[in-house]
């Protein structure tokens, strides 16, 4: 069993969509003058499989749409390319069959996250032996345009119809983890001023109504070390982002572990690790590049959860309510 004393999570790995490296597998000519790098492939995008599987999958972090308007209905198409060639972006060879819709996409920083884009092993075997480089073309389903289009690291090849995937990453295995002592969890309600600073308290969050005009947005990364029993919330371009027109009230930010998924789900239950007050944001405006960092003064009993960054604001009977949440990485174990 791995023993951890000190944790790291984050929301993805932040990749540009338009760096120099992705260049040396595929050359794009008469790029499109619709390309628009306002829509961006932000943090990891990587082909994984299922062991013994024939279905593999791209997925991706976050797609984000950075303009200040809402975008046309999106879809992906994906293309096997041969390595080392060059391209136009409209004329792209071996397209598979399945394209995956995605809808419209908010501006101002709001993100698709955890897309995914699924083929099967036989759309690859009808390829010609050789090297093959994803592409994946962001399009506007109203104009066929292309928006944008990410190159994938990860090369797949097929070797005497073997399907070889280059730094190839498996359905992650939960990590376990273990704390430094006994948790004892209190059975009292959350209070207004959310959970008591030293006690462990279970609770429900309401996330429905989440990711409206109060937003997080951004690559955000949380460090929590046992041995110094300190944590600390920061990111790469992370910001707090204020749509509304009016201020807010007092904010605070919380590190929530869940039990389960928040993908498609309106309430999640979990233990609140702790929290942190963030000043009020006047209208229209948004926190940059923040930083926090605070100490622990209590933990999390022994289960499989799913880490979260959560924003609440305070409402007029002083209550906090949930106004933004975020995924913070993969199921994590702790005994």
């Amino acid at each position: 069993m791995n023993i951890f004393t000190k944790l790291f999570f984050t929301t993805s790995i932040f990749t540009s969509s338009f760096v120099v490296a992705q260049q040396d597998s595929i050359n794009i000519v008469d790029l499109p003058n619709t390309i628009n790098k306002d829509y961006a492939f932000d943090g990891l995008w990587r082909i994984s499989n299922k062991p013994s599987s024939n279905i593999y999958q791209i997925n991706g972090s976050k797609l984000t749409n950075y303009t200040s308007k809402t975008s046309d209905l999106l879809y992906l198409d994906l293309y096997f390319v041969p390595s080392n060639s060059t391209v136009n972006l409209y004329e792209l060879p071996n397209k598979i069959n399945t394209r995956a819709d995605l809808g419209a996409l908010e501006g101002n920083g709001t993100s698709f996250s955890n897309v995914a884009v699924n083929f099967k092993d036989s759309d690859i075997k009808t390829l010609n032996q050789g090297n093959y480089t994803p592409v994946l073309l962001l399009k506007e389903k109203s104009t066929g345009n292309i928006v944008n289009y990410k190159i994938l690291s990860n090369k797949i090849s097929l070797e005497t119809n073997e399907i070889i995937i280059d730094k190839k990453v498996e359905v992650p295995v939960p990590i376990t983890i273990t704390e430094p002592e006994k948790v004892v969890v209190s059975k009292e309600s959350l209070d207004a001023s959310l959970a008591n600073t030293y006690t462990t308290v279970g609770s429900e969050l309401d996330i429905s109504n989440a990711n409206a005009k109060l937003k997080l947005v951004g690559i955000w990364q949380m460090e929590i070390d046992y041995e110094k029993l300190t944590a600390k919330i920061e990111g790469i371009n992370n910001a707090i982002q204020n749509l509304d027109s009016k201020p807010t009230n007092k904010l605070k930010l919380l590190i929530y572990f869940s039990n389960q998924d928040i993908k498609d789900l309106k309430e999640v239950s979990g233990y609140e690790l702790l929290n942190v007050d963030v000043l009020p944001i006047t209208g229209n405006t948004k926190i940059e590049k923040p930083v926090f960092t605070t100490n622990l003064t209590k933990l999390i009993p022994s289960g499989e959860y799913y880490p979260i960054l959560v924003l609440t604001e305070q409402n007029s009977e002083g209550n906090y309510i949930i106004k933004s949440t975020l995924n913070m990485g993969d199921k994590y174990v702790i005994q």
